[in-house]
């Protein structure tokens, strides 16, 4: 597949929601399932299939948002681009977005309710933030960052609530192995959920129809 030189998803969030201190994985769930028109939850935390989770955003398991996401019948897989080169690793991600697909990306979040990086905080925090598109002439990718505050949202976007560049999502994204927390998820680097179009597409169908026979 030819990777095209710049893409917006044609789908996407019903709106971008600031969060706390944590939920940012139940953030970033919440904006796939508003996007494909499943979202039933108002808030977010109502995601989490355990009370632990609804209370403190802890989440266990490598498949914890892999599982919520299928059980809306989006079909999805958690994986590590961490043996792929860093032009590798942004070619995966576009080409991922050019089958207009949302990717869910595991960062170091240096920033922290502002847009001034932090690398102490970058190597510190977990965060998960969602990909709606790219463009290589301008080397950036389109961004839901849910601890993004609103006054720092980049305002003439076509999606997403604010942008990042190939350089910085890299550094970003290289993150996780050796986070305690982690250990028990999976303790890798350059951390991503893929959503399979085919298969989604397909589950969404059979909801349909049996929204459908049951009218």
């Amino acid at each position: 597949m030819e990777i095209p030189t710049n893409y917006i998803l044609s789908i996407k969030p019903k709106g971008y929601l600031t969060q706390g201190l944590s939920h940012c994985g139940a953030f970033s769930v919440k904006a796939i399932l508003s996007a494909y028109g499943l979202d039933n939850k108002t808030h977010p935390k109502n995601y989490h299939p355990v009370w632990i989770g609804k209370l403190t955003g802890l989440t266990l398991g490598k498949n914890y948002y892999v599982n919520i996401l299928k059980s809306y019948g989006v079909d999805s897989e958690i994986k590590t681009a961490e043996n792929l080169s860093n032009n590798e690793r942004l070619d995966l991600l576009k080409s991922l977005l050019a089958q207009d697909t949302p990717v869910m990306v595991r960062i170091g979040n240096g920033y922290i309710h502002s847009t001034k990086y932090n690398p102490i905080l970058g190597r510190i925090f977990i965060h998960w933030i969602t990909l709606w598109g790219y463009d290589d002439r301008k080397q950036i990718f389109y961004v839901y960052d849910s601890a993004m505050l609103k006054k720092h949202w980049s305002k003439n976007n076509p999606i997403g609530n604010t942008t990042r560049t190939y350089k910085e999502i890299l550094r970003d994204w290289n993150f996780g192995k050796w986070h305690p927390l982690n250990w028990i998820v999976i303790p890798k680097n350059f951390v991503y959920i893929k959503i399979n179009p085919y298969l989604t597409g397909l589950a969404r169908m059979r909801d349909l129809r049996k929204k459908r026979a049951n009218k």
